[in-house]
């Protein structure tokens, strides 16, 4: 019953692409047939000729077991002539909230690749068409399926993509005409209490690729242990979030999620099931922990470091422009804030917060080790300074500083942190970049010149502070081995999330107006000050002007040598992956060999 009721999805979702089809051909007129022509050195879309016909879609559905799913869009319901009223209500109010891309296999959060091609802030006259999303979608659940789903991609000439939780900020987890592989429920946590090897003895965590962080940090926390995993509770412990590195609230103990893998579990594009570890094909181990997602291969799961659950505190806190007694005083406390933070990242706390040009909101100074009263005293040069350079308006009682302490970090995750997170939304377009500790280390009249000259034209930060080679975390959790997590983060003070206003209310064209004012005007603004900062891999810009200097610093030559190796026609693609450049898309949005 379930694989007729999938090949009735796959039926009507050739219908479905019958209209986005005759739309193209439209669109297109005469370039069809060059379009086509151009399509032998491209990856097929479904308006091509060779695009695989039903019965081999139908074919690969059993390969599966009934587990492949034709994509129609959850926008759909908003245009007819799947419209209701009542279903596109709801899905306005969730549009852009994890809840609503995350559990399904084809929807992800990057706005900008969204295109608006199926939302529901469109009349509902207007077809809803495909743009982006992938075709089609294996929920995995075996590497039987991971292989069938390169196999087919192969043979079909048609691109593949893995959708884990399409968290990702370049959409790399879709593409036009593609096959996916949904990991979501590829997704089981093993707890291993006594790992042995040469390069680690203890506790560790075997996690495949589609278990959530606050799943995974649970279950280990359950058991006595912590891990290190992003903050969002939705992001996938050992998906693209591993593989660009991972930054977190234990930083500053225990290093990036990157520095913790003791093994990782990969499919090549030939099929093959590799192990990777430090001394086990030890050079794909190095390109996995750190330099990139999705690049290398499919990664079927990790294997990582804990760490025994300790008492840990946090504290949160905020303030105005009109608390601190005008802009310009807003503005010093802003600046008193960053430097006074230095001491505290250097005894391992991390500092997650936000700032406009006229609020700052402090989600969590989180220490790890540290009960809440030690936080308070340790806290208060912080407060002083604030409270000095707002000529006595910012005090503790105004700050509203709020403290919390439990047993273990995840429990005071999931009392204090994981709320305020549900409602976070991609905009249409953001940017990235590092405040280098170096920068911080010296007058930093220019830098915060810069920040506030970019808030005033309308935009945020959101803020992750750190300080990874610190004592503490040199003694308690050197990484386990030598690895490709950018040296530029190493080396940072802090990074950035640059995101401007954005209404879903405005019309879409404004959405390139603002990718553009991002990367022509707000980025040298901020380059003037921090010049050669770099960017984290994972929250950026797909459109950054040197990719290899900025994502990777240093480490693309060697990146690269071990991608010729792995995957030498470059079947794994993404927009700012290793091996990028080796690719175009053309105007219809065929992937093609540059």
């Amino acid at each position: 019953m379930k694989g007729t009721m999938l090949i009735r999805m796959i039926t009507t979702a050739f219908t479905f692409w019958a209209v986005t089809a005759a739309i193209s051909q439209a669109v297109l007129g005469s370039e069809t047939s060059a379009a086509i022509q151009t399509a032998i050195q491209c990856r097929y879309i479904p308006e091509d000729a060779g695009w695989p016909q039903p019965q081999l879609w139908h074919q690969l559905n059993r390969t599966v077991n009934g587990r492949l799913i034709a994509t129609v869009p959850v926008g759909s319901v908003c245009h007819f002539p799947n419209y209701d009223e009542a279903k596109c209500n709801d899905l306005t109010t969730t549009w852009g909230l994890v809840q609503t891309a995350v559990p399904r296999p084809a929807e992800f959060l990057a706005l900008y690749f969204q295109n608006n091609t199926c939302t529901p802030f469109t009349p509902s006259s207007t077809r809803c068409v495909l743009g982006n999303y992938a075709s089609y979608s294996i929920d995995v659940r075996s590497i039987d399926d991971v292989r069938a789903g390169i196999s087919f991609a192969q043979k079909r000439n048609i691109r593949l993509v893995i959708k884990n939780s399409g968290h990702d900020f370049y959409g790399q987890s879709t593409g036009k005409g593609a096959l996916s592989l949904w990991m979501h429920n590829y997704n089981k946590t093993t707890m291993i209490p006594n790992y042995s090897s040469s390069y680690y003895e203890g506790p560790a965590l075997h996690v495949q690729t589609g278990a959530e962080a606050a799943a995974a940090g649970a279950y280990v926390s359950a058991q006595g242990y912590t891990v290190v995993a992003g903050s969002c509770p939705t992001v996938k412990t050992a998906g693209g979030y591993l593989g660009g590195g991972g930054h977190s609230y234990l930083s500053g103990i225990y290093g990036f999620a990157a520095d913790n893998v003791l093994e990782w579990e990969i499919v090549t594009a030939d099929g093959e099931r590799v192990v990777a570890t430090p001394t086990q094909n030890a050079d794909l181990y190095w390109a996995l922990s750190g330099g990139g997602s999705g690049t290398y291969g499919v990664v079927l799961s990790a294997t990582v470091r804990v760490f025994p659950n300790e008492v840990t505190s946090n504290a949160a806190f905020s303030f105005s422009a009109s608390q601190a007694g005008g802009v310009e005083q807003y503005w010093n406390a802003v600046s008193a804030f960053h430097q006074q933070l230095k001491p505290l990242l250097d005894q391992g706390m991390v500092a997650e917060y936000g700032f406009t040009n006229e609020t700052m909101v402090v989600t969590g100074v989180m220490a790890p080790g540290q009960t809440s009263d030690s936080l308070q005293s340790s806290l208060q040069p912080l407060v002083d300074a604030l409270t000095a350079k707002s000529c006595s308006q910012l005090t503790a009682e105004s700050l509203g500083i709020k403290l919390a302490q439990a047993d273990s970090y995840y429990d005071l995750y999931k009392a204090e942190i994981e709320s305020h997170l549900a409602g976070l939304v991609f905009p249409a377009a953001m940017a990235g970049r590092f405040i280098p500790r170096k920068v911080m280390d010296v007058n930093t009249t220019q830098l915060h010149t810069a920040l506030r000259a970019v808030a005033d034209r309308g935009y945020s930060y959101a803020v992750i502070a750190l300080n990874t080679l610190n004592s503490v975390r040199n003694r308690t959790a050197p990484p386990i081995a030598p690895n490709a997590v950018q040296p530029n983060f190493n080396d940072a003070y802090s990074s950035l999330m640059i995101s401007p206003r954005w209404s879903n209310a405005l019309p879409w064209s404004e959405a390139q107006v603002l990718q553009d004012q991002l990367m022509n005007e707000i980025l040298p603004m901020y380059d003037a000050a921090a010049p050669d900062a770099g960017a984290y891999k994972n929250e950026a810009n797909w459109a950054e002007k040197d990719i290899k200097k900025s994502f990777y610093a240093g480490t693309y030559e060697r990146l690269e040598y071990i991608k010729k190796k792995v995957d030498p026609a470059g079947f794994f693609y993404g927009i700012t992956s290793v091996g990028f450049d080796r690719f175009a898309w053309d105007s219809a949005g065929r992937l093609c060999k540059a």
